[in-house]
């Protein structure tokens, strides 16, 4: 063996161990708890996760599998600003990053974050989240960014995409799919049916029931 072949064998080996040493650190990284604050960072919560408030512009990778309390949450303020900015534009989540991801339950006066939900999350006053797979409920404002499933709410749900049933004083999806049930029922790209007082959609706008397949 030359020593040209002994030098690269010994530079490749400090490569993958140190490509091994840095993934191992990463894992290890991730701290797991029963009990504790989704208000940390890089943390999976396999139980019971708490805290005061979230916030859309803090990254923490926080995971709860169980129930998440979140009280006060920053959505009982929604009424001040009629609900939350949400998108406006064509988005894909395929590898998006979430703040937080909750498997199970959530349950807020108002939850305002980068999340993604698998469940249910309940709203007292309004919330806001990225990701709704599952049922999400609010008692006044209910924006989800993509949600698939239910989604209702006392006064609005808006939603950029959505596939599912939507049921509320006001129904908002730019690109929807399912049933919307409300007063009023608006969406831009639609197929399903809409049910209410006024229901717009990119074909016609009708009293009563609208529809487009």
């Amino acid at each position: 063996m030359t020593k040209q072949t002994i030098i690269t064998l010994l530079l490749l080996s400090i490569f993958f161990v140190g490509k091994i040493n840095s993934y191992s650190q990463n894992i290890s990284q991730i701290t797991k708890k029963i009990i504790g604050t989704f208000q940390t960072t890089d943390t999976q919560i396999n139980g019971f996760s708490f805290g005061l408030y979230s916030g859309v512009g803090d990254y923490r990778d926080v995971t709860t599998n169980g129930l998440r309390l979140e009280v006060p949450g920053i959505g009982m303020l929604s009424f001040i600003g009629n609900g939350f900015p949400n998108r406006t534009k064509p988005f894909d989540l395929t590898n998006h990053a979430y703040s937080e991801t909750i498997n199970g339950l959530n349950l807020s006066s108002g939850s305002w974050c980068d999340c993604n939900y698998n469940g249910i999350t309940i709203g007292l006053v309004g919330q806001y989240g990225t990701l709704g797979n599952g049922i999400s409920l609010a008692g006044g404002w209910n924006i989800i960014d993509k949600q698939n499933g239910l989604q209702a709410s006392f006064f609005a749900n808006n939603s950029y995409y959505f596939k599912g049933v939507q049921i509320s004083f006001s129904n908002y999806a730019h690109n929807g799919v399912g049933l919307q049930i409300g007063i009023f029922n608006t969406s831009k790209n639609f197929k399903g049916i809409q049910l209410g007082l006024w229901n717009v959609n990119q074909k016609r706008k009708l009293p009563l029931i609208n529809w487009n397949f």
